[in-house]
């Protein structure tokens, strides 16, 4: 990948609150389950995530620096020093931020980022420019900037658009999964593309106030919901979640430490997500009971012809049911709100269907929002979370046997796929378009979510829904699907959704 580094400038940014430059956070924070998981998996491939806005007009690189370094400074988040079991983390204080530019598209550009590791003295968050879909990454701030405007080569626009019109480009985060969620993300995201819009604008004069990395203990957060016994709930939760899995169809992974991902994206229709959410409400369910649904459906006929040929063993569990994976913020359950803290809030619960591909979409639809119902009720993803905790026990036990490592959650909670759904309808990336001022201010176009496969699934769907825009993001392991069966996996997907 080609990356250029933004040069520092001449003036650094004194950030408000720092004194002038980064303020380091004094105290040490202690990792939940899923964080120390996700910090064990990283040992076997990168675990990587991303966040990416598409954002009117040309990139301004340092702009987008000074943004990013003061956002970053303020909360006190640089590069990670973990103590000997990396179940707890403090932050040395980060002395730049680097916006790289890439003149890749988003597809080749995650293609490389899902699989590049952080190396150690890293900050676990790293920021890059892209050609958006109507311009190119010329830096606003290049060798042409002395040119009056009228002087200035046109920039290319690949889809065809006249020169008058304004180009667009993607800012790009990548992260280490272990730092934060989608959530924790995109308030820090939005806290940079404010800083962009309006670079004068600080907490102090109306901007939003720094993120807060000094979360509060896990355990008393959710404890109300699991019991005062929580080592027991660990073990019953992972006993429960492998019963009820014991017939889940298992992907053939022929290469278990082969953990190497690619990445699709396609933007779908528009209006498509309004027709998906009337057909979910009258059937009683939700959106993204809709999408288990169809994805339930895409995968049972993705690999029903090796369910047929499947022999039963003797005294084995028959492994037909398609077991789909959602991902969960479990924050609105906390005994205290939970706004603000930049951290990793994520559970999940999975939905199996008995042969969906020969089963009608209202029919699948009843069936998973009673299942999804149940897991709301009774905060079943709180609990459920408790299972991460003997997961990280196993894993830590097989450190020895990173093959057995790899195996562990693939053998005993075997998922066809996993979803990750957001909604960002009305939030801060969807305001009305600003404008008629000297200066054009910039606004999001669009918003795009991208998750990791690793040994959890092996394939993802992120779904994010802005208005009538829904995109579909998709990230496969390559040594569980082809290039040519991951993409028929989306265009069977998308064909299901668009008939629902």
């Amino acid at each position: 990948m080609t990356q250029v580094a933004a040069t520092p400038s001449s003036d650094p940014p004194s950030p408000a609150g720092t004194g002038g430059g980064p303020a380091p956070f004094p105290g040490t924070i202690h990792l939940n389950a899923f964080q120390v998981l996700m910090r064990r998996w990283t040992h076997l491939h990168p675990y990587n995530a991303g966040q990416v806005m598409e954002v009117t007009g040309e990139p301004n690189r340092e702009r987008w620096k000074r943004a990013a370094e003061s956002v970053i400074w303020e909360m006190g988040l640089g590069v990670p020093r973990f103590d000997d079991e990396e179940t707890q983390v403090h932050f040395a204080p980060a002395t730049e931020v680097v916006i790289h530019q890439s003149e890749q598209d988003i597809e080749s550009f995650f293609n490389e980022e899902l699989n590049r590791p952080f190396a150690a003295g890293d900050m676990s968050v790293r920021f890059c420019v892209l050609p958006g879909r109507c311009g190119t990454v010329r830096d606003a701030t290049s060798e042409f900037d002395d040119l009056p405007h009228d002087q200035r080569p046109s920039p290319a626009l690949p889809c065809g658009a006249p020169p008058s019109k304004a180009v667009s480009h993607y800012f790009a985060l990548v992260y280490d999964h272990w730092i934060g969620d989608s959530r924790a993300m995109r308030e820090l995201m939005q806290r940079i593309f404010q800083r962009y819009q309006y670079p004068d604008k600080t907490p102090a004069n109306g901007g939003l106030p720094p993120l807060k990395l000094d979360a509060p203990d896990f355990k008393s957060m959710f404890r109300r919901h699991v019991g005062r016994l929580t080592r027991w709930a660990a073990v019953r939760e992972s006993i429960k979640n492998t019963w009820r899995q014991r017939n889940g169809f298992r992907i053939n992974i022929g290469k278990p430490l082969n953990f190497n991902s690619r990445f699709l994206y396609r933007e779908l229709p528009k209006g498509l997500i309004d027709k998906v959410h009337r057909v979910a409400k009258s059937n009683q369910a939700s959106v993204n009971d809709a999408f288990i649904a169809v994805l339930a459906q895409t995968m049972g006929e993705f690999t029903a012809e090796k369910r047929a040929k499947r022999r039963h063993k003797a005294f084995h569990f028959r492994r037909d049911q398609m077991g789909v994976g959602t991902i969960v913020d479990i924050r609105d359950a906390s005994a205290k709100p939970l706004d603000g803290i930049f951290n990793l809030y994520l559970s999940s619960y999975t939905v199996l269907l008995n042969k969906p591909e020969h089963r009608p979409v209202a029919e699948l639809l009843h069936e998973v929002a009673a299942t999804t119902a149940k897991v709301k009720k009774t905060f079943g993803t709180v609990r459920g979370f408790w299972a991460l905790v003997m997961a990280r026990f196993w894993t830590d036990r097989l450190k020895k046997w990173p093959r057995h490592q790899a195996q562990l959650l693939h053998k005993a909670v075997p998922l066809v796929a996993g979803i990750s759904n957001v909604n960002m309808t009305k939030s801060w990336a969807d305001q009305p378009r600003e404008g008629g001022g000297a200066v054009e201010v910039p606004q999001v176009l669009d918003y795009l979510r991208i998750s990791p496969t690793g040994p959890l699934a092996p394939l993802v769907f992120t779904l994010t829904t802005i208005q009538d825009r829904l995109s579909l993001c998709m990230t496969y392991r390559t040594i569980a699907f082809s290039d040519a069966g991951a993409m028929k996996i989306l265009e069977d997907f998308v064909r299901r959704l668009s008939a629902i």
